[in-house]
């Protein structure tokens, strides 16, 4: 599942997917505007079948965010 999360990421942020970790971020992602997060928020929704209250959301700050919030391992 992470590898499918790290998939997501690298789509919406164009970046490649080697580049990703658990502590990248809008510091390390220059793509990582509120757009793209807004993006990003949608497709793991719908993957993964979640849906991130407005909290959990400002909560976010990192790929690893993303997993603790969504449930990926």
């Amino acid at each position: 599942m992470t590898k499918t999360l790290f998939q997501i990421i690298s789509e919406v942020m164009n970046i490649s997917i080697e580049k990703i970790s658990d502590s990248s971020g809008p510091d390390s992602i220059p793509a990582w505007d509120s757009f793209n997060m807004f993006v990003l928020l949608a497709e793991i929704e719908k993957e993964f079948n979640v849906n991130f209250s407005l909290e959990e959301t400002l909560q976010i700050k990192t790929v690893g965010d993303f997993r603790k919030k969504s449930g990926v391992v």
